[in-house]
This record gives structure tokens, C-alpha cells and sequence, in this order.
């Protein structure tokens, strides 16, 4: 009788927080509806407030996750679900059948979300992903001649320096400087220390993707920093390829653009050009084509120092872009570097490089 006398009582606060998180949900419910778009309303100065009352009530309430994205102490958190086995193994599959016909060394590089290096920050309700259990299992099922570059260990050991945004799944540029140092010797080139490149702090007040979709900015904002060659004589030109044309851009970082969007992502132009050419006037005689998700951009700095030339591809960015015809040509080497996420979604590596032809990149 007394157990569930106690019962009652604990039902009675959490009823009691129920009605008041659903009450707060329907309100601003109605004034997204009254303003015509969920998204706007969130996003519009007069509704911004509330639903930031209503988020902070709901973490009150012991809710440890808004919408798609964990709230620690520390920083934000993706949730990434558990993939089906036979999703990552499409993934591994579309890799092995792209670089069957690639005509170039093929070299695969896979990187775990913020969730993965710190998953153990999530709380204990949480369902727990292993991404580097994916990783593993997706870089098993690549076959000849592909190569793999193991990075997950280097980020790591690594976790304790900020290699990972606050506030988004992705790694930092120093968190890409971390594994480019290991990832270029697999390439076949010697790593250039730290002191080769300029750092920028080009952002101090940064809120990445998990801040803005769960609109949760109590987080401690993050850096964005820039790297760029030390060396003031090494030149470089950017054409952005287009199906309808060629453009010639002012350089691979477009500070004048994110600046006037107030947007730290659009400093680099493949954010906005989903192919790029990058061409150097360094003494290698490597061109590389570097297939990529949000992950390249940072990686792009680093690459430069030792190729002649970069075809770079933003593939989620690419649409009804036909990236493969505007890449044609020979290359030594190609990259695809991407998240764990991009492995585990049909919607990623899968769909991005599937074909219908089986044309040849050389």
C-alpha cells in the first residue's frame, strides 16, 4: 500500500510537468501556425523568446534532448540513430563500384561526429551509437584497390583539445590539421608542421548547425579559425566549374561573402560552389580529386601544400549538378573524405556516388 501511495505522488509532478511542457508546446504551436512557417516563427524575433522558455522548460523537466540534439554541460551533441547493417554496407559497396572504375589510386577517409569522439558525455538515457564500430565495419567491406586511412584513433587521442565545435557535429580546423598530419603520410607526402601555416581567428561567436536546429544558444559559442600557408610567394588560382560555364573566383576563402551573410561557413567558396579547381603553383605533379561532405572544407588548407592541382566536390551540395562530367579528366589520386553520418545514411555515400554509367574519370 505505501509503495504505491509513493507511486501517486511521483505520478502526480510528472503529470504536472507533462501538462505544462504540452501547454508551452501548443502555444507556440499556434503562433507558428498563425505565422505561417514552423521554421520562421522559430527564427522570428517575436517567437524567438518563447521558444527558448519553452526549451529551457523542457530541460527543467529532465528532458536531455531537443529535437535531434543532446544538451550537455559542455556542448551540444548529434543524434546520429544506429544504422541497419545493410546500409553501411551500400555505402562500402558504392565505394568498391566507384573506384573499380575510377582509373585512379582511391583512398577513403572516415571520420566519427562529435558523438562519436564524446559519447561518453551523453546522458544515460540516451541511445548509444558506436560509430567507430561503423567505421569499422564499413572499412572491412572496402575492397581492392581501395584504400583505407584510419583516423579515428587520431582524433581520440586528440579530444581533449578543441578539435570538435561546441555547437556542431563537425571537426575544427585544428581538429582537421590533427588528422591531416597522419592522412597526408598515407598519401604519399611528408606533413608540414603547425608553424607552416597563419592562423585566424576569424570568428569568435560562432553557433554551428546543432545550435541553430534546436535553437539552444546557452552553449558556450565557438572559434572559427583559418589556416593559410606561411608561405607568402606560393600562388593559387579557384575556377569554380559550372555546367554552364567556368568562373574564375577571387580565391578558396571568400571572407567578403560570409562577412556581409554573417555566416562563418560561406568563407570557404565550396560551401557555395559545389566544384571547385584549385590549382597551385607548388612543384608537385599530383592532382588530386577530393570527393566530400561539410568535413573537406577544413581539410582543403592542408592539401594544397602538396598537389598541383585540387578538383574539389561538395557532394551534398551538388543536386542536380552532373559532378562526375564536370571532373573528367586524369588524376592520381582521389580522395572521399566524410563523416560517419554520410556512411550511414542512404541519403549519403550511397545515393552520392551511385551511377546509372559506368564512364571513366581518366
Amino acid at each position: 500500500m505505501a509503495k504505491q501511495t509513493a507511486k501517486k505522488k511521483r505520478l502526480l509532478p510528472d503529470l504536472l510537468s507533462a501538462l505544462i511542457l504540452g501547454a508551452a508546446t501548443g502555444v507556440f504551436a499556434v503562433c507558428a501556425l498563425i505565422s505561417g512557417n514552423g521554421a520562421e516563427a522559430a527564427e522570428h524575433p517575436v517567437w524567438q523568446p518563447l521558444l527558448r522558455a519553452h526549451d529551457r522548460l523542457s530541460l527543467m523537466l529532465g528532458n536531455d534532448r531537443l529535437g535531434d540534439v543532446y544538451v550537455t554541460e559542455d556542448r551540444l551533441l548529434p543524434h546520429l540513430a544506429e544504422p541497419a547493417p545493410e546500409a553501411v554496407a551500400a555505402a562500402a559497396e558504392a565505394v568498391n563500384l566507384y573506384a573499380a572504375s575510377a582509373g585512379a589510386s582511391v583512398y577513403v577517409l572516415a571520420v566519427p561526429t562529435a558523438a562519436g569522439v564524446y559519447g561518453d558525455m551523453l546522458p544515460d538515457s540516451a541511445p548509444l551509437t558506436n560509430e567507430y564500430q561503423i567505421l569499422r565495419d564499413f572499412s572491412n567491406a572496402l575492397q581492392d584497390p581501395v584504400l583505407w586511412i584510419e583516423a579515428s584513433s587520431w582524433l581520440s587521442g586528440e579530444r581533449d583539445r578543441y578539435i570538435y565545435y561546441r555547437t556542431d557535429a563537425h571537426w575544427t580546423g585544428y581538429g582537421a590539421f590533427c588528422v591531416y598530419r597522419s592522412a597526408i603520410r598515407k598519401l604519399g607526402f611528408s606533413a608540414y608542421g603547425y608553424d607552416h601555416f597563419n592562423v585566424t581567428h576569424y570568428a569568435t561567436d560562432y553557433y554551428g548547425d546543432l545550435a541553430r536546429s534546436s535553437h539552444y544558444y546557452d552553449t558556450l559559442p565557438d572559434t572559427v579559425d583559418l589556416y593559410e600557408s606561411s608561405d607568402s610567394t606560393q600562388q593559387e588560382s579557384v575556377t569554380a566549374l559550372r555546367q554552364d560555364g567556368n568562373i574564375p573566383l577571387s580565391g578558396y576563402f571568400r571572407k567578403e561573402l560570409s562577412e556581409a551573410k554573417r555566416s562563418p561557413e560561406l568563407v570557404f567558396a565550396i560551401e557555395t560552389e559545389p566544384v571547385l579547381r584549385i590549382d597551385t603553383d607548388n612543384q608537385s605533379s599530383k592532382d588530386l580529386l577530393l570527393l566530400t561532405d561539410r568535413y573537406g572544407s577544413s581539410m582543403i588548407p592542408f592539401l594544397m601544400q602538396h598537389y598541383k592541382t585540387i578538383t574539389a566536390v561538395n557532394l551534398p551540395a551538388c543536386g542536380e549538378t552532373d559532378w562526375r562530367k564536370l571532373t573528367a579528366g586524369s588524376y592520381a589520386q582521389v580522395l572521399i573524405l566524410c563523416g560517419t553520418d554520410s556512411v550511414a545514411s542512404p541519403e549519403g555515400l550511397q545515393a552520392w556516388l551511385q551511377t546509372d554509367t559506368t564512364d571513366d574519370i581518366s
